[in-house]
């Protein structure tokens, strides 16, 4: 269980993203907090910005949000480490991650970037939780709340937004629905056509003359 939370830290969260996704068009002009409760994202945050209190917008979404950094930065911390330092080369990796300029150069891009690849580099340097969450949390507090400033600076467009999504629940999930389904249908003709692709390549024969 202790090397597998991060894994189900991230499963939970994304699992409320996909829900509120899902329910955007329900809950942005009804209930925007609960809907930044289960995505926090920056798009979300522009959208509901403008519509709900600034303090209580902040001390839902930046929680939220660190627990993302966090459990990228326990993956990799458990995990890629530990694989790194048994693969060839992967031991100068974890010395290069490690120096003391390279980690002080991530943890600073954590304050005004929030970057998965940072956090699992992190991870992989062996930063300690107390340095990295000492330069997460205030980044996570910087960047939601200049999110939520700049959706009060367009807050009209915001809320025009949020009102025309009251006034088309239906279309809204329909399109929603239709967005999903052209993604999965889009990746799949990317698989068959990397499959065929492969499949054409034929591996020379050694007994041929």
């Amino acid at each position: 269980m202790s090397r597998t939370w991060p894994v189900l830290l991230l499963a939970v969260l994304y699992g409320g993203g996909a829900l509120g996704l899902a329910l955007l068009a329900r809950l942005a002009p009804g209930a925007p907090l609960l809907l930044l409760a289960l995505r926090p994202t920056w798009s979300v945050m522009l959208l509901v910005g403008g519509s709900v209190p600034f303090l209580p917008a902040v001390l839902i979404a930046v929680p939220l949000r660190a627990l993302v950094r966090v459990g990228y930065f326990g993956i990799a911390r458990n995990d890629l480490r530990s694989v790194l330092v048994v693969r060839p080369g992967g031991r100068r990796v974890v010395g290069a991650l490690s120096r003391r300029s390279t980690e002080r150069m991530l943890l600073y891009v954590c304050l005004v970037n929030a970057n998965p690849a940072v956090d699992a580099a992190l991870g992989g340097s062996g930063v300690s939780w107390r340095r990295f969450l000492s330069f997460v949390v205030p980044g996570m507090a910087l960047q939601t709340a200049a999110y939520l400033l700049a959706a009060r600076a367009v807050s009209p467009w915001g809320r025009t937004l949020v009102a025309w999504l009251d006034g088309h629940v239906a279309e809204g999930l329909v399109a929603l629905l239709a967005a999903g389904l052209l993604r999965l249908a889009a990746r799949s003709l990317l698989a068959r056509d990397r499959r065929r692709r492969s499949g054409q390549i034929a591996p020379a024969d050694p007994g041929g003359g």
